[in-house]
C-alpha cells in the first residue's frame, strides 16, 4: 500500500483515473471553485481532497489548483474545507467517478468529550431534495479477515436537512441516534420505525436500491409533525 502510494505522488497522479485519461486532455481536472468570501477562482486539480490521494493528509479537506493544465513551472495553489463554499467540475460527464458538486459543510463527527463535534470537510452532492440534501464521500478505514487488518476505501453516506442553521451534514449512522433529539424531536424514532412492519420491507428494499432514501424519509417526518 505505500509503495503503490509513494508511486502515484512520484508520478503525479491524483486517482486511478486520472492515470487512465490522456496528457493532452485535461479538461476533467478543471473545477470552479466558490470561496467563502464569494470569490470564484477557475482552475485545474493539481492535488485533490479526494480519499484515495489522501493517505498522508486529512480526507475530504485540502487540495492544489493549478492555472493552467500544464504547469511544471506554476506553483499550484492550496485552498482547504475551511476557505471554500463549494468545488464544481466544469465537464459534467454522467457516471464522473470524482462526483460533480462537491460542498463544504461541518461533518458530525461526535467524540467521547464532545458529543456535538463537527469537522468541516468536502463532500459531494447526491441529491437534493426539497426539504434535505444527500451527500456521498469516501474514507479509509480498517477491515479485518482472519488475522489480518487491512485499510480499505469505504463511502459514506450523509444528509444536510435544509433547516438547520449551521448547515450540519449527518452520516445516516446517526440519523436515528441522541444527536436528534435536540433539533429535530421525534426524528430519532421516526427512522427507527420507517424500517419496521410492511411499509418497512418497501422502505429497506428502496433503500438498497436508493442511497438517498433519507429524503423521503425525512418528507415523511416533516408531513407527520404537521398534522
Amino acid at each position: 500500500m505505500l509503495f503503490a502510494a509513494l508511486s502515484l505522488v512520484a508520478a503525479g497522479v491524483d486517482c486511478p483515473e486520472a492515470a487512465a485519461k490522456k496528457t493532452q486532455d485535461q479538461e476533467f481536472r478543471r473545477v470552479v471553485v466558490t470561496l467563502k468570501s464569494g470569490d470564484r477562482v477557475e482552475g485545474y486539480v493539481h492535488r485533490g481532497w479526494h480519499a484515495e490521494s489522501s493517505l498522508f493528509k486529512k480526507e475530504n479537506y485540502s487540495f492544489k489548483l493549478t492555472e493552467t493544465p500544464d504547469a511544471k513551472e506554476e506553483e499550484p495553489v492550496k485552498y482547504t474545507a475551511e476557505e471554500v463554499e463549494s468545488v464544481e467540475y466544469v465537464e459534467k460527464t454522467e457516471g464522473n467517478p470524482d462526483g460533480i458538486r462537491w460542498e463544504a459543510h461541518p461533518l458530525a463527527a461526535p467524540s467521547i468529550a464532545d458529543r456535538y463535534r463537527t469537522l468541516r470537510r468536502l463532500v459531494c452532492v447526491n441529491k437534493e431534495g426539497e426539504n434535505a440534501t444527500a451527500y456521498w464521500w469516501k474514507i479509509w478505514t480498517f477491515e479485518q479477515t482472519g488475522n489480518i487488518q487491512r485499510r480499505v476505501l469505504k463511502t459514506m453516506y450523509g444528509v444536510r436537512f435544509h433547516d438547520d442553521p449551521e448547515g450540519i451534514v449527518y452520516p445516516y449512522m446517526f440519523v436515528n441516534t441522541v444527536l436528534m433529539d435536540k433539533q429535530y424531536p421525534g426524528l430519532k424514532e421516526f427512522c427507527k420505525k420507517w424500517f419496521k412492519g410492511p411499509e418497512g420491507k418497501v422502505h429497506k428494499k428502496e433503500a438498497k436500491e436508493d442511497d438517498a432514501w433519507v429524503l423521503d424519509m425525512y418528507d415523511a417526518y416533516l408531513a407527520q409533525r404537521k398534522k
